[in-house]
């Protein structure tokens, strides 16, 4: 793919496109911010400005889209948050649905629209029959995006993974194609 191939969605008040690196700063405003980590692993904390950098650099390298599809969420002229697949796994026909959001911007519905968005792009682009997504069961701010998705909780995973020295439960939701 050329870089006009890749896509950019508009919704109603969002616009989802591909990471570019003059995002690093609006990176690191909205990750550097410890209450939006919480309950986020693999970012380190303190987050710094090398850390945007390199997060940025990653996923404005369009050669793993294919892999990694990875939507910067931009609303009037920020980037605020990523909506990303993860997992993709074509023969098993699933993707693991991922996403961040700005605190700032908790609360308006852009992480719901954001991720329907991709589940919806992701169920046409990809022979999917299964989208799934993990969170924190103590992140009730997720667990209702994931409710507003119109997933189904599937599980949890007790002490599924540790990170900064501790042990954390995972709660698995997915949807199916034929569900929406």
């Amino acid at each position: 793919m050329n870089t006009e191939e890749y896509p950019v969605i508009k919704t109603k008040r969002l616009t989802l496109r591909p990471f570019t690196m003059s995002d690093m700063d609006d990176v690191f405003e909205y990750a550097s911010d410890s209450e939006w980590a919480k309950y986020i692993v693999n970012i380190p904390q303190p987050f710094t400005l090398k850390d945007a950098e390199e997060f940025v650099r990653r996923f404005s390298d369009l050669k793993a889209w294919d892999t990694l599809p990875m939507f910067a969420i931009v609303f009037k002229g920020k980037v605020i948050g990523e909506v990303y697949l993860n997992d993709m796994n074509l023969q098993n026909e699933r993707a693991e649905l991922g996403y961040d959001l700005s605190r700032a911007y908790w609360g308006k519905g852009l992480a719901t629209e954001a991720a329907g968005t991709v589940i919806d792009w992701a169920f046409q682009t990809y022979n999917l029959n299964k989208i799934y997504s993990t969170c924190d069961p103590r992140n009730n701010r997720s667990i209702r995006v994931i409710e507003k998705l119109g997933m189904s909780q599937e599980g949890t995973l007790r002490n599924h993974l540790k990170w900064n020295g501790e042990s954390r439960d995972v709660m698995y939701s997915s949807i199916l194609r034929h569900d929406g």
